[in-house]
């Protein structure tokens, strides 16, 4: 199977693996043929590309890197969670209703049991997600991209809570800011903008007031917009003075936030993520994180079709997190355009002369 653009999608295509609704529902199953009704409500709900079957990429088996179903568990827990402070409290965030901390920890160890279980962390997670809250998925997303990154680095188990804890509370404080702001259908206003930047000094006096939060999971939610050169946000914090697990988190923040289809524009594909990241190293993201994001996490997914300096179109069947930017390819058109009779497997990780030029989830 092959990963599409939905803009290159027509009907006739078969879907290649499930799209999700964000609670973990099937909302279009594996094997339905696409209609242009189908079609034009996944472009209303922001999909941006899906797997389809391709008689070239058939034999590709895209694995599952968290279960589908833990995933939406994490999304149902992240979300009961904020409903339940959001009950209690008012948006000054000075009156705390505690939440129960048992239920994130349950979660957060299954989600660690599982990228410790697997290498193949992708952007797109093998599944194609449907969601009518951005916010729950996202800090599922970051969650587990920051797990990834602390057994990159060989965190300790301690240490690797703590991040843990952060990543999947790192926005609990826009429960205070309106949801016609983190909704808007377009680009914010200064005024809005500046509710915005409020989120974290709010997720900040919600943690640090829950006994059973650790501070530094508390600094994560308060300290992952700032930026080395302190040019982030809410207090223009630089370089050492950002805590070393804030500056782990944003990473994976911004990295899901560029590949995310929201509102107001269309997801990135990894490798574009990842060129707007490396441009902000030393000024905005630590490369010590960054490079440790770069080996676990995949950036160019299985499925997706490259461009080789060749001229030739291929389709990534293998991710190699000792060289992340070398997949193993299969080249399926010549540089004309043809397609091939026989498509045939290039390592580029052996054949240093060949370079991906391009990349894109089209047909």
């Amino acid at each position: 199977m092959r990963l599409v653009s939905i803009g290159n999608c027509f009907p006739g295509m078969v879907v290649g693996k499930p799209i999700y609704t964000e609670l973990g529902s099937v909302l279009i199953a594996s094997g339905v043929t696409l209609t242009v009704a189908m079609i034009n409500r996944l472009q209303q709900r922001n999909v941006s590309v899906l797997y389809i079957h391709d008689d070239l990429t058939d034999d590709l088996e895209i694995e599952d890197s968290v279960p589908i179903e833990l995933r939406a568990e994490a999304n149902i827990r992240i979300k009961e969670t904020f409903d339940e402070l959001l009950k209690g409290n008012r948006r000054d965030g000075r009156r705390i209703k505690h939440f129960n901390i048992e239920r994130i920890q349950s979660v957060l160890d299954s989600l660690l049991k599982e990228v410790q279980r697997t290498k193949n962390v992708s952007r797109l997670l093998s599944d194609v997600y449907i969601h009518d809250d951005y916010t729950y998925t996202h800090c599922t997303n970051v969650t587990i991209y920051t797990l990834a990154m602390a057994m990159e680095l060989k965190m300790t188990r301690k240490e690797i809570t703590m991040v843990g804890m952060g990543a999947m509370l790192h926005d609990i404080g826009k429960i205070h800011i309106p949801k016609e702001i983190l909704n808007k259908n377009g680009q914010l206003t200064s005024e809005e903008f500046d509710q915005i930047k409020k989120h974290p000094e709010f997720g900040w006096e919600i943690l640090r007031n829950e006994p059973s939060v650790h501070t530094i999971s508390a600094n994560c939610a308060y300290q992952h917009h700032e930026k080395l050169d302190g040019t982030g946000y809410p207090r223009g914090l630089k370089g050492n003075e950002i805590s070393p697990f804030a500056r782990h988190l944003a990473v994976a923040d911004v990295f899901d936030a560029l590949t995310s289809n929201r509102s107001y524009r269309n997801a990135m594909l990894p490798h574009d993520a990842m060129e707007i990241l490396y441009a902000g190293t030393h000024s905005q993201f630590d490369p010590y994180y960054l490079k440790a994001f770069q080996k676990a996490v995949a950036t160019y997914p299985v499925g997706v079709t490259v461009t080789l300096s060749t001229g030739e179109t291929a389709v990534v069947t293998e991710y190699k997190f000792n060289v992340p930017d070398r997949p193993t390819v299969r080249v399926i058109k010549d540089p004309y355009g043809n397609k091939l009779n026989k498509p045939y497997e290039i390592a580029l990780s052996n054949q240093l002369n060949i370079t991906i030029t391009g990349c894109e989830a089209i047909l």
